[in-house]
């Protein structure tokens, strides 16, 4: 299976190309597509991370589990984005957290050696592996810091007005089910439906389905550095 170039444009390492250079591209390369159904496992924590995946189609769950079974989501992962990345050069290069399909999904890969041989022809193509993996961080450090943000109606609103942002709209679409925004904020579902009734009899937020409608943001900022001025504070 051949990937689509349009599709390629969303990649980071892609960003910028016209199809028909994506297209050049690909004739020269050596990768491979898989396709995954739903929960399937990509990549299994502890694999060897020999190689840099791309999500073509669908929707990745990546997920560090405890040995008491229980796992904290660390990333979803959409079309365009990459998986592995982070610890392909690494001396101890195995896989960290489990990957699985969320969705159907379709992947590219691409081996590590095959990378090394596009960077030494492509400084550009090295540049954008370089800005992806800074990219990456940046979202780590955001779910570290969602984390330990404390209260759970803290790191709730956090998200809700990240999401805004992103979206550039108050109305928004949860990017993921309840049941996976429960996983990624560390929480039971139950205490994230209880937290969201409060928030909705307050006046702050509407909901149905993945979609929220954020009614007053300047509460809910306010209330962010609330929090912030007195850490001591559970709410």
């Amino acid at each position: 299976m051949k990937p689509h170039p349009a599709v390629l444009q969303a990649c980071l390492l892609f960003r910028g190309r016209s199809v028909e250079e994506i297209e050049a591209l690909l004739q020269k390369m050596i990768y491979t597509v898989s396709e995954y159904p739903k929960k399937a496992v990509i990549l299994a924590e502890g694999d060897t991370a020999d190689r840099l995946g791309i999500v073509l189609s669908g929707r990745v769950e990546v997920q560090k589990n405890h040995p008491t079974g229980s796992g904290v989501t660390i990333a979803h992962l959409n079309q365009g984005q990459t998986i592995g990345e982070a610890v392909l050069f690494r001396r101890n290069n195995s896989v960290p957290a489990t990957a699985t399909a969320a969705d159907p999904c379709t992947i590219m890969f691409i081996g590590k050696q095959e990378l090394l041989r596009m960077f030494t022809a492509d400084t550009d193509m090295l540049t954008r592996f370089i800005e992806n993996l800074s990219e990456r961080l940046v979202l780590v450090n955001r779910k570290i810091e969602m984390l330990s943000a404390g209260p759970l109606r803290r790191r709730i609103v956090d998200f809700l007005l990240e999401q805004a942002e992103l979206q550039s709209s108050d109305q928004i679409r949860l990017p993921f089910s309840r049941k996976e925004w429960a996983e990624h904020l560390n929480t039971a579902r139950p205490s994230l439906s209880r937290e969201m009734g409060i928030l909705r009899d307050q006046g702050w937020i509407q909901f149905k389905g993945r979609e929220i409608a954020l009614l007053d943001m300047l509460q809910m900022k306010d209330y962010i550095h609330s929090v912030e001025a007195a850490p001591g504070d559970n709410r």
